[in-house]
């Protein structure tokens, strides 16, 4: 675990985490936006499986937001406040909670084993899945993988007992759950799980049908930026924090990125280029029968606004791989498949001047150049920095009534 900054002047402060798949980060900002401190938690563990599995350890994801919040607030002036706080987190992983018990498995949007789910669907409830949660049917995602486990049991690997679980859950409402004692989730998070109704920001009766399981053992979904809950003592005393504080609802953490780097007007664009690189363009219109393929939409943590992603898969780990004289010709292809992924989105990312980039991809001037090129529109690449922790961060701000501009953090 490590953490860095140190706050120049007291007063009241917000933090913002951030529940990755592989560490936990944390952000503190005072009223002006300004970063005060940052922290980061160690690894995550993941077990995986030769059948494709990817397990974590739910407590373990806890203890690492907890880490890295403590370490951020630490590094505070003693008459720092932090006045509220939200959650940023990775989508799509579930998280079964067993009757009366605390839940032991995370099954991350990595587990790759409900294929033979989405392969068996037929054509008419793929196209149905689509239409109403936005996205496109895929090994990981909350609905196969809970679909999976009812009909798989108990032992995934080799059958079982069906699951029993009092709440199917994902990272960002166990984490709710942890921090105030309350379950909640949002739009944005819980369209990763598939069953939500994209158009109504509701669990979807029928996806639900779909999954085997009934809407109300899913988390009620709350909008981003509200206040849902206090701290509990536990939680509280975990983060080096008063009990009590407000904690508002947060986001996916692509999302909250948007909202932390400024991409919140229709037709915005912002490319993650880190070991796997997503473009995300903000639009105003929860169409999802008119998507365009390969696009998944989400709502935006902003309100009135969605999100329309696309993975470009692992270009980071091609970058890794190809170092030197063959460097070129990798970044070649990466800047075609950005030009190709917004040639797809069309119409949509039309709106933006520009593509916001960030990850470890803006360390090559000359792929920056490619990108700018192919997309015919200037890149504009930002520092390193956990923005979806900033995202949340800003959230808490706005749960409080605070407002800035973005070009202050």
């Amino acid at each position: 675990m490590s953490g860095v900054g140190s706050c120049a002047e007291s007063g009241g402060v917000v933090l913002g985490l951030d529940a990755g798949t592989t560490s936990a980060k944390a952000v503190v900002a005072d009223r002006a936006g300004r970063i005060l401190a940052t922290a980061g938690s160690d690894p995550i563990t993941t077990r995986s499986t030769p059948a494709g599995g990817s397990e974590q350890d739910p407590d373990e994801i806890w203890r690492a937001v907890a880490a890295a919040g403590r370490s951020a607030v630490g590094a505070l002036d003693r008459g720092s406040t932090v006045e509220a706080l939200a959650l940023a987190a990775q989508s799509g992983s579930v998280i079964p909670v067993p009757p009366g018990g605390p839940a032991t498995v995370a099954f991350t949007w990595m587990d790759t084993r409900s294929r033979d789910v989405v392969q068996g669907w037929s054509r008419e409830v793929v196209d149905r899945i689509r239409a109403l949660s936005g996205w496109a049917p895929a090994p990981g995602a909350g609905l196969p993988t809970i679909a999976w486990l009812q009909a798989s049991g108990s032992d995934p690997d080799g059958g079982g007992d069906r699951v029993a679980a009092a709440r199917w859950a994902s990272v960002d409402d166990y984490l709710m759950f942890r921090l105030t004692g309350q379950w909640a989730t949002n739009p944005s998070n819980a369209a990763g799980m598939q069953l939500m109704d994209v158009s109504t920001r509701t669990w979807s009766p029928e996806l639900c049908r779909v999954a085997g399981v009934e809407p109300g053992v899913l988390s009620p979904i709350c909008e981003s930026g509200t206040v849902t809950g206090v701290l509990t003592g536990e939680a509280a005393a975990s983060l080096g924090l008063e009990a009590g504080t407000p904690v508002a609802v947060g986001g996916h953490d692509q999302a909250c990125a948007a909202l932390g780097l400024g991409a919140v007007e229709p037709g915005d664009v912002f490319l993650s280029a880190g070991t796997a690189w997503v473009l995300t363009v903000v639009t105003d219109r929860a169409e999802a029968a008119a998507l365009p393929p390969g696009l998944n939409l989400s709502p935006h943590v902003v309100t009135g606004c969605w999100t329309a992603s696309t993975n470009l898969g692992g270009l980071g780990a091609l970058i890794a791989q190809n170092p030197g004289d063959r460097a070129t010709a990798v970044f070649e292809t990466c800047a075609r498949e950005v030009g190709a992924a917004l040639a797809a989105a069309g119409e949509m990312a039309s709106g933006g001047d520009d593509v916001v980039m960030v990850g470890g991809g803006t360390r090559f001037d000359e792929l920056i150049e490619m990108i700018a090129g192919e997309a015919d529109r200037p890149v504009v690449p930002r520092a390193d920095a956990s923005w979806p922790a900033v995202g949340a961060a800003r959230l808490a701000a706005a749960a409080l009534g605070w407002t800035y501009s973005g070009e202050e953090a």
